[in-house]
């Protein structure tokens, strides 16, 4: 390479060798470039395409393929990373450096499906085996089981079999490691090398030699499994089950894709990395004891708020404590995140306050009044209430049409309203579905209806249920069913999906805008820079090199040139002055190129 035709040469010694080599001081460094690469005057910008080689930008720039030296001298991250590959080579590496599958999952997985068990998927019936958990993302990360197959092949008239070493999709292990039977007695053959007549490693078949006496004869290999062409695929919406201390553990595959296109991280806008709650989207049920006068509009929304429930975020049937939780929340171990909780958290202070009467119209602004609304003030800005207020105020009046009236001459009624949460805690409303189970007693005895809106329009469960249980059952059949059907949308608009390709990519086109120097001041440079390698080229310097190798100390002496200053194991150092004026026809005579050995890219 003509870039290391000027470096000086020194006397080294290379191991044992009993006698120093001439070898050029590849550890020379000048920092000519370095004094000029943060000056505009001296560079413009370049922007590379895919498959550009430095060598013909060199050309394409300066007429000449040899300066592509510059380019990395100029541009500190390439000098560190390297030139930025095809498109091709990065999908290649991308693919290599994560060749498994990844399944997403909204199953809590802290507890169960730890790394090294065995996974089955109950429909796709695919196997994997568990090598990572990235409980952050709701992902594993697994690769296929080794599994055995059964081969049976017939020898010919020479008692001749041959092998295929794999099949569709399919690579078997090393040939000696196989079981054969012989078909025909059940004896086991066990096989050495001088039964190979050809093949071996690297080679796509092997040919055994079992003898002309047993021409014709079957022969069943047992081989194992080692290496598949195709991915493992799993089903979406599936089970998967494990066996872990004895117990069997499921969970539900939300998605599965190979590893190198699943999703890395989360970005905003900013491109900062945003955590998500990977247990999401979820269903939420936020709960509403309801006391009412009547079925007029007035009535209703004059309803009064009794008590409040919110679920948690992993079970709907389970509720937080809210006094608990505000004794946490004082001692600093909690915080009411997530719109929904804040929400129903919000309420519930309110609804807490014995002293005054909380109406539904206050929390929730039911009428459209903005004197309070507690609750629908803690959702997103842009959350429109719309249909959840048509639907609460329509099945309201129906409900206590049907209901038996308490003590007091009034109404009983529990609202219970099912939201969808996304990764951020934030709850879907315009355009989404929701569930509405109103549950109030008929002659004594609970009824349950269930109502879902999807686009404005609601439809309710026939026949009603009868219980809790039932009524619930019902709610999340419906709703995991939407969930699973239109998981894609659900990621909020605002944060960026990075998969582990997008970031190879990235990273690789980042390298791609780089300086150039200005043609007018290429050739001049790359003088001047050679010649203050040249000035170390010298007899004394050889010498010098020598003895400091040796372990002889510092020694310093002059060349025709600028005083050279050599220390064993650092830095040569020589001052070549105007050599960037000279280079670049600037005025200015105390500019300086230097060089140093040891710590240099090049």
């Amino acid at each position: 390479m003509a870039y290391f035709t000027n470096f000086p040469q020194i006397n080294y010694t290379f191991g044992t060798q009993a006698s120093p080599t001439l070898y050029q001081n590849l550890g020379i460094y000048v920092d000519l470039l370095d004094q000029v690469k943060d000056d505009v005057s001296f560079y413009t910008e370049y922007d590379l395409q895919d498959g550009d080689r430095a060598d013909q930008i060199s050309q394409k720039l300066y007429n000449r393929p040899d300066l592509h030296w510059t380019f990395f001298m100029l541009n500190d991250k390439i000098k560190l990373r390297g030139w930025p590959r095809a498109y091709a080579d990065i999908l290649a590496q991308a693919k290599k450096d994560y060749s498994n599958t990844t399944i997403v999952t909204r199953t809590d997985l802290s507890t169960k499906f730890k790394v090294g068990s065995e996974i089955e998927g109950k429909t796709s019936g695919q196997k994997a085996k568990i090598i990572r958990r990235l409980l952050d993302q709701g992902q594993l990360i697994v690769e296929r089981v080794p599994v055995e197959r059964t081969v049976t092949v017939q020898a010919n008239a020479f008692g001749h079999v041959t092998l295929e070493l794999s099949t569709v999709g399919e690579r078997y292990t090393d040939a000696l490691k196989w079981t054969v039977t012989k078909v025909s007695d059940g004896s086991i053959i066990t096989l050495t090398e001088a039964n190979i007549l050809e093949g071996g490693s690297g080679y796509s078949n092997f040919k055994y030699n079992f003898g002309v006496d047993n021409e014709f004869k079957e022969y069943t290999f047992t081989v194992k499994v080692i290496e598949y062409q195709n991915s493992i695929s799993f089903t979406n919406g599936e089970v998967i089950s494990t066996t872990e201390e004895g117990v069997e553990v499921s969970a539900v595959v939300d998605s599965s894709s190979l590893e190198y296109l699943a999703t890395h991280h989360y970005e905003d806008a900013e491109g900062n990395y945003v955590d998500i709650t990977p247990n999401a989207p979820f269903v939420q049920r936020l709960s509403f004891d309801l006391e009412l006068a009547g079925s007029s509009d007035a009535q209703i929304n004059a309803a009064e708020v009794k008590d409040i429930e919110v679920s948690t975020n992993v079970d709907y049937s389970a509720n937080y404590d809210f006094s608990v939780l505000r004794s946490n929340i004082d001692k600093g171990f909690f915080t009411s995140e997530g719109s929904l909780f804040s929400a129903g958290f919000a309420a519930y202070e309110k609804v807490e306050d014995t002293t005054d009467t909380h109406t539904l119209d206050e929390l929730l602004g039911v009428s459209g009044s903005t004197t309070d609304n507690d609750f629908a003030n803690n959702f997103p800005a842009d959350t429109d209430l719309t249909e959840i207020h048509d639907e609460l105020k329509t099945e309201l009046a129906a409900a206590v049409g049907l209901a038996d009236t308490n003590t007091a001459g009034k109404y009983d009624i529990t609202v219970h309203m099912f939201y969808m949460v996304d990764n951020q805690l934030d709850v879907f409303l315009t355009g989404n579905i929701f569930a509405f189970v109103y549950e109030y007693k008929v002659s004594g005895v609970s009824t349950f209806k269930n109502n879902y809106i999807v686009g404005g329009s609601a439809t309710t469960t026939s026949p009603a249920e009868t219980t809790q249980a039932g009524a619930w059952l019902d709610a999340s059949t419906n709703l995991e069913s939407y969930i699973t059907a239109n998981l894609s949308s659900f990621n909020p608009a605002s944060l960026t999906q990075v998969t582990y390709l997008d970031r190879y990519v990235k990273s690789n086109n980042d390298l791609k805008s780089i300086k150039v120097l200005r043609p007018e001041v290429a050739n001049r440079l790359d003088a001047a820079y050679q010649n203050i390698l040249l000035e170390q080229r010298t007899q004394q310097e050889i010498l010098i090199s020598e003895q400091t190798q040796t372990g002889r100390g510092s020694v310093t002496v002059s060349n025709s040139a600028q005083p050279v200053t050599v220390v064993a194991g650092q830095t040569v150092t020589s001052s070549s002055s105007g050599a960037v004026a000279a280079a670049t026809g600037s005025s200015s005579s105390s500019s300086s190129g230097s060089s140093s050995g040891g710590g240099g890219y090049y």
